[in-house]
């Protein structure tokens, strides 16, 4: 191997220790031209499942000169579409460079930046390189890989983008939607292949967004509430670095409220269209209202659409790269809300390419908002068959007091829900069992108070007892780590497949009548009486007889 071979074999093996490389090997060791190379890119993060990563050709290599023993420069030649970048002094430094030097000028340049002091060095070129290869003025053709797959399971897991088919050469590799990384800022990879197939591990990390529930009474991710009740939402995600991005980025929240939820504090500007009342911060710090806007649209299939978009975003974040940054915003639980549930889904859209204005998004992050129901069975407390209407309630939240009293609104004859904001509220005497049913819906787990206050009356006109002590109804709720409903019951009685209606049985007995005049009781008293006075008369005869037998 001559000189300029080791110094070229070192400089690209420097840059493979840099970058976190590991080296390369041959599948077909002594094909001419050989186009079997292979580089397979992998990431731990989730984020990349479904992206590609693009190999652009800087130097070829000659694998029959490399083995004959006549190559120069260790078999690498600049390919010509590059020439112009090494021309070009504002990225590289060169100078003199001209049509007849610059594949010279460009190998002994890469090879210098193998040196210990050109680490950062390194990583810039590697960062201006991608850059320039993606910018599709410049004519440079990359060869891009199938979409990345996930390998294994659990911790192990690793999402993997092959590129294939690939002539041996000196490589630019530039993954797809990628953010910057914090502490290599680049995403760009300097690959050899000039043998075996190669694996990369991507050092960078890529935008998410966690959207989460906050005052909870389920998890972060899944709760419950009231019709009515408000929802706090808070979506986390965290400043990528920009530097390779000198002409802006983008860098938006895109959050999408299913059906059964209202936007909070909203101002409509247009039908259907508005902004809305949003907290951004950063590291916990609140940002200027001016350096963004929190926008929505109502769509028409009933949910919302809502966007919080960073303004100027580079400027004004660029030296905050690593920090957290949330946007916190509420919404209201409606009556278009099921039990099962209602999914709310958040991303983040950013971009991802330096040269242009592209843009990706993250995947979506999801919360989960139930609410619950329970019918009431009134039936005779003898004969649990007998259905009994008439039955008036009031709904207590935690204990009787009025003002834990639920404001009710009528959705059907039997059927109840509390009352939104401003809305027309139902009769007390509108609370009242028909057919022996009475139906609750749009509840929050916990626990209630149900109250009758006035007794039903059997089909024949039976008078029946009014409850003297209130019932005790308990909603619970478990959910998964996700968010999602494991099981729900009101009083130990679970709800069938998560959306059937636990039902609580309420009894009533009949009242003793008074008697009226010339019936029944008049009788007895009568008997009863005719009793007492012959009862009087015996003890008077015997009394009499014991006195004259002592006299």
């Amino acid at each position: 191997m001559n000189a300029l071979t080791k110094k070229l074999a070192a400089g690209v093996i420097a840059a493979a220790t840099l970058l976190g490389l590991a080296g390369l090997g041959a599948t077909t060791a002594n094909a001419a031209n050989p186009t079997d190379g292979v580089i397979k890119v992998n990431s731990t993060n989730p984020e990349f499942e479904g992206k590609t990563a693009t190999a652009y050709l800087m130097f070829s290599y000659d694998k029959d000169a490399v083995d004959a023993g006549t190559a120069t420069n260790g078999g690498y030649t600049l390919v010509d579409t590059w020439d112009e970048f090494f021309k070009t002094a504002t990225l590289t430094g060169l100078t003199g460079v001209d049509n007849d030097n610059v594949g010279q000028k460009a190998y002994d340049y890469v090879i210098s930046l193998s040196a210990a002091d050109k680490a950062d060095d390194l990583l810039d070129f590697a960062s201006k390189a991608s850059a320039w290869a993606k910018d599709t003025t410049h004519s440079i053709t990359g060869k891009t890989s199938e979409k990345a797959t996930k390998i294994g399971t659990g911790k192990d897991a690793k999402y993997t983008a092959t590129i294939s088919g690939l002539s041996y050469g000196y490589y630019v590799v530039s993954p797809e939607g990628g953010s910057t990384s914090t502490d290599r800022h680049t995403d760009a990879i300097l690959k050899v292949v000039t043998s075996s197939p190669v694996e990369q591990d991507l050092k960078s990390t890529y935008p998410t967004v966690e959207k989460t529930i906050t005052g909870s009474n389920g998890n972060d991710k899944g709760n419950s509430a009231e019709i009515g009740e408000s929802v706090n939402f808070k979506l986390s995600s965290t400043i990528p670095d920009m530097t390779e991005y000198t002409k802006g980025y983008t860098f938006n929240f895109l959050d999408t409220l299913s059906e059964g939820l209202t936007l909070n504090n909203t101002t409509e500007s247009t039908a259907g269209k508005g902004t809305f009342t949003a907290t951004v911060k950063v590291n916990g710090t609140p940002v200027e209202t001016d350096k963004y806007k929190a926008e929505y649209v109502e769509n028409g299939d009933g949910t919302t659409s809502v966007t919080i978009t960073m303004l100027n975003f580079r400027d004004n974040y660029k030296d905050n790269a690593g920090e957290t940054i949330t946007v916190e915003y509420s919404a209201t639980l409606n009556e278009n809300a099921t039990v099962a549930g209602s999914t709310n889904s958040a991303k983040v859209e950013y971009s991802n390419d330096p040269s242009t204005n592209g843009t990706g998004t993250s995947k979506e992050d999801k919360t989960h908002t139930y609410d619950f129901n329970f019918d009431v069975n009134k039936v005779d407390g003898t004969d649990n068959t007998i259905k009994l209407s008439g039955a008036q309630f009031a709904l207590y939240r935690g204990t009787k007091d009025d003002a834990n009293k639920i404001k009710l609104v009528k959705v059907s004859d039997n059927t109840f829900r509390p009352a939104k904001e401003n809305e027309q509220v139902a009769d007390d005497a509108d609370v009242k069992t028909n057919d022996g049913v009475l139906k609750f819906v749009g509840l929050a787990e916990g626990t209630y108070k149900l109250v009758e206050t006035k007794a039903p009356t059997g089909a024949n006109g039976e008078q029946y007892n009014i409850l003297t002590e209130p019932i005790d109804v308990i909603i619970s709720a478990e959910y998964n780590d996700d968010g999602t409903l494991k099981s729900w019951s009101v009083n130990n009685t679970t709800s069938e497949n998560n959306t059937g209606t636990p039902v609580i049985t309420v009894e009533n007995n009949k009242g003793g009548l008074l008697p009226g005049t010339g019936g029944m009781g008049t009788m007895l008293f009568t008997v009863f009486g005719v009793a007492i006075v012959a009862l009087g008369a015996v003890w008077y005869v015997r009394s009499n007889r014991k006195d004259a037998r002592r006299a």
